[in-house]
């Protein structure tokens, strides 16, 4: 079978058609990512591959970092949380576990099915009602509930309904999305749903656009988190399954790529790096799903380690230090390839010979024109309305906003992804060192040369100390993840800090011939690196943890490669537990799609649930865009406990899983 890959990352847009059978690239494509516009970026990509390949393909794969740079980043649409029956002193008492917000910007209304008094039981839907004023300017509303099991997540979509009658605004219903206990955790991941819905619409109307100016008509799926593919209508619904889309195919690409038992694949990007543990020939799984950024959701898939680091990570520096911000910048170089004006206004800014405490070689773009800008500041008004002519520098941009230089700030812009930073970045530091020459490297030596001037470094020194600052957080990054595996645990705040220090010192004072001490750390764990850059910085990284590093020929393109190559899988699970309530007449409680049964035997409860699974999985299977045979297996997990020896064992828990494979076509 042979299929189109499409990646779309922070910086690059990647292209591929690749025949899953023979395990071979046809034809391949790499092109800058156009974040005002994805459609221009896609289409350049679509357009350099060969047409005969293209010809030969019977469907379209994509993936994309749009939705993990977006959590990274915190960045994405406006949305608003509604908690039914939540008290809002255990979400502040539980504040940064999930990533959810403080309880006064989250909408609480009272209501569990599970009491057994009237007045507590039923929402006052008529104070909603009232309240919806407060809605109506979010892109998108999540709504989650306690106890959704008893009513099948009925007040869910009756506040769903309510919205949408009277404001039309998008709803994520938090029991739709996943069925399990955990109201906080479904909330965060309910939230993370609603704002990366924009994300998402934005997307899949840029693919089909270019697909329909080149007049290619074939089935449309994007990645899941865990590797496999949905269809473009499950994933417009649920996008936040495409959380770890982009870093989940590039595993599956890597896999493809280079054949290893024991691995650690890492890809690094422009905005982010990814990294994933193969043990045995396959991926270690986050089964009680996936954390990224101050997020940790229900969101099950491969447990990939996602941290901000890539070749456009900004260059900072604050009383004459340099430091990696965490958030992307568009290289200069690649500034001023687009935007040529930008070296003569650099030139001059080097002619002062003169620094300050704000970036004055920094550079501001409009990326994304809101529509409604009417919750806008007038200052915010005045700097979109200025950069509609191109890039301004810093100081153009402070003067623009009618703010000095030095109090200037747009945070609020930079996180709605509305304007962007153009700086000095590692992408910069490899066009002066040659490992990297598509761009202007004119303004990266200019850059550098404010930056000498910033922090009394040569030229030399500079590049050096980034390229390092790069591999110290990369080895410190990996191993911090090796721990995180071997203890079966996240570190806590205080050992990753305390680890960060002590793989500094080992990263610092690894060629020093004057060390009392020889620190390390070893694993056997072949280091697979994809994407763009990582092969620069990999090798040290290899070296210093005792290993092996293996660049494979394609990896430039594997995200791509990983997303032709997946297929449909999903499961499904149900639940059989203990009635704790012996007034409602029954031993055992299934708990499936449609709420609760009771059953008296257990094994009736067992078929049932079973069925159930099966019934639920091919309907899964079938809305994440399966058209071939469905295939079907399923596993029993049961938990009965015995106090001691000889006594009867206690039954505390089944879980039935429903899994299906099919194909595309």
């Amino acid at each position: 079978m042979i299929g189109i890959g499409i990646d779309t990352g922070g910086t690059c847009t990647d292209a591929v058609v690749y025949d899953t059978q023979n395990h071979k690239v046809l034809s391949s494509a790499k092109t800058l990512t156009t974040k005002e516009d994805l459609k221009i970026g896609i289409l350049k990509a679509l357009r350099s591959l060969d047409p005969d390949a293209v010809k030969k393909a019977s469907y379209i794969s994509l993936s994309t970092t749009l939705a993990t740079n977006a959590c990274v980043e915190n960045k994405g649409g406006r949305a608003k949380l509604i908690m039914i029956g939540v008290n809002p002193k255990v979400v502040d008492r539980m504040q940064g576990t999930y990533g959810l917000p403080s309880s006064d910007e989250i909408y609480f209304l009272p209501g569990n099915p599970e009491e057994k008094d009237p007045a507590l039981k039923k929402p006052p839907w008529k104070k909603f009602i009232r309240d919806l004023e407060q809605f109506k300017d979010y892109d998108g509303v999540a709504i989650v509930q306690m106890n959704p099991k008893y009513n099948a997540g009925g007040y869910e979509l009756t506040a769903e309904k309510i919205l949408k009658k009277h404001l039309g605004v998008k709803c994520v219903r938090g029991y739709d999305l996943y069925q399990e206990i955990n109201v906080q955790k479904r909330g965060a991941t309910a939230l993370l749903n609603a704002r990366l819905l924009p994300v998402m619409d934005k997307f899949f109307d840029a693919t089909e656009k270019s697909l329909e100016e080149m007049g290619i008509n074939l089935p449309l799926v994007i990645v899941k988190s865990d590797g496999s593919v949905m269809s473009k209508e499950y994933a417009k619904a649920r996008p936040v399954e495409t959380l770890l889309c982009g870093p989940a195919a590039s595993v599956i690409g890597a896999m493809e790529l280079a054949k290893a038992n024991d691995a650690m694949i890492i890809d690094m990007g422009g905005t982010t790096s990814d990294i994933a543990l193969m043990r045995d020939g396959k991926t270690v799984s986050a089964l009680s799903g996936i954390r990224i950024g101050s997020w940790s959701t229900m969101v099950k898939g491969i447990a990939i380690d996602t941290f901000a680091l890539g070749g456009d990570s900004g260059v900072k520096y604050q009383n004459g230090v340099m430091y990696l911000d965490e958030r992307r910048m568009i290289p200069l170089c690649m500034l001023a390839s687009n935007y040529p004006e930008v070296v003569p206004q650099l030139e001059a800014l080097i002619t002062r010979r003169q620094c300050y405490s704000y970036p004055a070689h920094e550079f501001f773009l409009l990326m994304n024109k809101p529509k409604d800008m009417s919750s806008l500041f007038s200052k915010e008004k005045a700097l979109i309305e200025a950069l509609e002519e191109g890039p301004l520098s810093f100081e153009a941009a402070a003067a623009a906003a009618g703010a000095s230089p030095f109090v200037f700030r747009m945070q609020r812009l930079e996180n709605e992804g509305i304007i962007m930073r153009s700086g000095v970045t590692p992408t910069d530091i490899m066009h002066l060192y040659g490992d990297y020459t598509e761009y202007d490297a004119r303004a990266s030596k200019l850059g550098v040369a404010y930056l000498q001037m910033a922090t009394d470094l040569k030229e030399d020194e500079i590049c050096d100390r980034v390229y390092n600052m790069v591999r110290s957080r990369l080895y410190g990054n990996l191993v911090r993840i090796l721990m995180k595996h071997e203890s079966g645990r996240e570190l806590t705040d205080e050992e990753e800090t305390n680890l960060l220090k002590l793989t500094e010192m080992i990263y610092k004072t690894r060629n020093s011939a004057n060390r009392f001490i020889n620190a390390g750390m070893h694993t056997d764990s072949t280091l697979i690196g994809v994407g763009g850059p990582t092969g620069i910085f990999l090798d040290e990284v290899a070296k210093l943890l005792g290993s092996n590093a293996l660049v494979p020929e394609w990896g430039k393109v594997a995200n791509a490669i990983g997303a032709a190559a997946g297929n449909i899988t999903c499961s499904y699970s149900v639940r059989i537990e203990p009635n704790m309530n012996r007034q409602l007449g029954y031993d055992y409680c299934l708990m499936g799609p449609n709420g609760f049964k009771g059953f008296n035997e257990y094994n009736e409860a067992l078929e049932a649930a079973k069925i159930l699974a099966e019934t639920a999985v091919k309907e899964k299977a079938e809305s994440q865009g399966a058209r071939g045979e469905i295939k079907v297996k399923t596993k029993v997990d049961e938990d009965f406990y015995q106090v001691h020896e000889g006594s009867n064992a206690v039954f505390v828990l089944t879980v039935v899983t429903a899994e299906a494979v099919s194909s595309l076509v």
